[in-house]
């Protein structure tokens, strides 16, 4: 506590805070940013290994549907040859690779063949990249693409959506900060007793940011949701530790600065770091994840969190010496209201309130279990790719393709695997060695183009279409199907595609549930009995917000509405780290104003004297969440934006309704007098 006690000490320890914020600035432009939820999976799950195989024998390479109208089949094999020269295009496929369209008029080729390619009057060709779907370089390739007619060309592919991805991420990164922090500081500048406060609260914790962004470059590259969402959250969830501390500043206004800011540090300091810590602990419950989307998420958040709390303890105490002549005379009115008349309310109510937690809770905890989840569908297709996918998807039917590497060469096996494959109603067609030429024909006579299209190495590619594009029951048995036909041929095979990438994410999420649950909760718990020296306290509070949480998840299974399963995991660490904050300090508050009058006193200013600080934390961080889903395009952050707003908003009644009901109850179970 001495270092602020002298000029010299705050002065030394500026210049370092604004060393650390100026490198952490310069550090951030280094971070890369992942887009690909397979990269996530395990080294030795079944599509990472199919994957380095693929790269190794076959090469990863991203594809495009190119889809043109009423092009003559001199314009189309113009079109290819002048698209085949654009830097990192592998090679194009059309209909000219099949058959020798110089001597056979398209009308008599026969459908089998024409169908894939031409279908009336629209040409389709496949075109493969030397990159793979998620090289930033392909967004310029598609654009030289396009510059090549001035007629419509219809596209799509796993490429055009990862590109969109790319390019919603970046630009509403710092929309959505510049959208939240505006607004956050007009909500402060309104709830606080200062005008100055508004703007120390957002150097504290704006500083913090800056350092968070700078240290991720330490874990090489942070996934585009973790990117979109980190700075927001960790700005409105950390708020309340500067809302603890600036509380406490001004109920000491009868003191010096130095002593004022001293006391108030002491007396939140126990609040702030509990809070911190349970946060914290929330987030590195996602670390224990298999799937590594939550050691990202969860290390870049509780790094922040941690950054938060320093600078909350650390420089917010200096800027409130600093500038205490200011915050003087910046001071206004708050209008909060006092809220003597609803915490006198709520204690008149406190048992039936007790009564309504068992019902609501007991309900929630039922529905919730009925959720509906999504596992992969983090992206958002803009209006122009869903147009030229329906415009393709009319007369080409749907695209997914799913890739098969088996290990070891047997003709008829792989006759045996594609037909059984073909029997299957959501087979489109399969491309293998054993489709494209007649099979009984000795592979020692065939060209060996054509035979390194389909064998590498000791591995024999199998390429299934399939019209499987939306995540349901169906697209998941297919894959199943896939894996039980191929393992009935073969003895080993790897599948690369987004149906079985999304099968092993959903195998791995779902085996983490359990486990990030009860991590989450024993650390939160273990926290707060330490913190409180309770058995009974702890439990209560985790009950109470983890109440919160499953009426969170019950009102999407009354929307019927799908929950991405990651955002899911994600919910129950943050609002459970996040907002128990509001539980604790009404409880802290509670013991403390136990010790000094009755029951109804106790119950009454534990309320009166935490709901100014929850309000305004609660309005904040359900702000950012709703802003999140508003402003987002991206599907995965729009879900955990609004699960996030919502269940801030639940959370905050939840503890201000049931919290104290329990506690009440505790006292009086110990025979303590009211």
């Amino acid at each position: 506590m001495r270092y602020f006690t002298t000029k010299k000490g705050r002065l030394w320890t500026l210049i370092l805070i604004l060393g650390l914020t100026i490198l952490s600035a310069l550090l951030s432009l280094q971070v890369k940013t992942n887009y690909d939820m397979s990269a996530y999976l395990p080294k030795d799950s079944n599509t990472q290994q199919g994957l380095e195989i693929l790269e190794s024998t076959f090469g990863n390479h991203a594809s495009i549907e190119l889809v043109v109208a009423d092009f003559t089949v001199a314009e189309v094999l113009l079109l290819k040859q002048d698209i085949q020269s654009i830097t990192h295009v592998y090679g194009v496929i059309w209909l000219d690779d099949y058959v020798d369209l110089n001597t056979t008029p398209i009308e008599f080729i026969p459908e089998s063949v024409r169908a894939p390619f031409y279908n009336d009057g629209k040409s389709k060709l496949l075109i493969e990249f030397d990159l793979d779907s998620y090289a930033v370089e392909l967004s310029s390739v598609i654009e030289s693409i396009r510059a090549l007619t001035s007629e419509k060309l219809y596209m799509r592919g796993e490429v055009l959506n990862n590109l969109e991805a790319h390019r919603v991420a970046t630009n509403q990164l710092f929309l959505i900060m510049a959208i939240i922090v505006p607004l956050c500081m007009i909500i402060m500048v309104i709830a606080s007793k200062s005008y100055m406060e508004a703007i120390l609260i957002l150097i504290t914790l704006g500083v913090a940011i800056v350092l968070n962004l700078g240290t991720n470059l330490m874990l090489g590259s942070v996934s585009f949701i973790t990117m979109t969402m980190a700075m927001a959250l960790q700005l409105a969830m950390s708020l309340d530790y500067t809302l603890f501390l600036l509380h406490r500043y001004h109920e000491y206004s009868d003191l010096s600065k130095i002593e004022r800011v001293k006391m108030a540090v002491k007396k939140s300091f126990v609040s702030i770091t509990v809070s911190s810590l349970t946060t914290v602990f929330g987030f590195l419950a996602l670390c224990f994840m298999s799937y590594g989307i939550g050691l990202d998420m969860g290390l870049v958040l509780a790094k922040g969190i941690i950054l938060s709390y320093l600078s909350t303890i650390i420089l917010l105490p200096i800027l409130l010496i600093v500038f205490h002549g200011w915050i003087e005379k910046t001071t206004h009115k708050s209008i909060l209201p006092s809220f003597k008349h609803l915490s006198y309310g709520l204690y008149k109510f406190r048992y039936y309130l007790l009564g309504l937690f068992v019902i609501i809770g007991g309900i929630s905890f039922i529905v919730q279990g009925q959720a509906n989840y999504l596992y992969q569908n983090t992206g958002h297709a803009s209006d122009e790719i869903e147009n030229d996918q329906t415009f393709i998807e009319t007369s080409f039917g749907s695209f997914n393709p799913l890739v098969i590497l088996i290990k070891g060469e047997d003709v008829n096996r792989e006759v045996g695997l594609v037909a059984a494959l073909l029997e299957n109603e959501h087979v489109l067609s399969v491309s293998a060695l054993v489709t494209s030429v007649d099979p009984t024909i000795p592979r020692s006579f065939l060209p060996q183009t054509l035979k390194d299209a389909f064998i590498q190495g000791d591995f024999i590619r199998i390429i299934v279409y399939s019209d499987l594009s939306k995540e349901n029951t169906d697209f998941f048995e297919f894959n199943d199907f896939v894996v039980n036909q191929t393992e009935s041929f073969f003895d080993e095979a790897y599948y690369v595609g987004i149906i079985p990438a999304t099968s092993d994410i959903k195998a791995l999420i779902l085996s983490d549930t359990a486990m990030v649950l009860w991590i989450s909760i024993l650390l939160v718990a273990l926290v707060i009995g330490i913190a409180f020296k309770s058995v009974f306290i702890p439990i209560i509070l985790v009950l109470v917000i983890e109440s919160a949480i499953w009426f969170n998840i019950a009102i999407n299974v009354i929307n019927q509405t799908e929950i991405l399963y990651v955002g899911y995991l994600i919910i129950l660490s943050i609002q459970l780290g996040a907002t128990i904050d509001y539980a604790v300090l009404i409880t802290s508050r509670y013991v403390e104003e136990r010790k000094q009058g009755n029951a109804k006193n106790a119950y009454v200013l534990a309320l009166q004297k935490s709901l100014p600080s929850i309000v305004i934390s609660a309005v904040i961080l359900s702000f950012a969440g709703f802003t999140e889903a508003l402003v987002s395009d991206m599907d995965a952050i729009q879900d955990i934006g609004i699960m996030l707003g919502r269940g801030t908003l639940f959370s905050f009644l939840f503890s201000i309704a049931f919290v104290l009901p329990f506690m009440d109850l505790v006292y009086r179970l110990k025979k303590e007098k009211p």
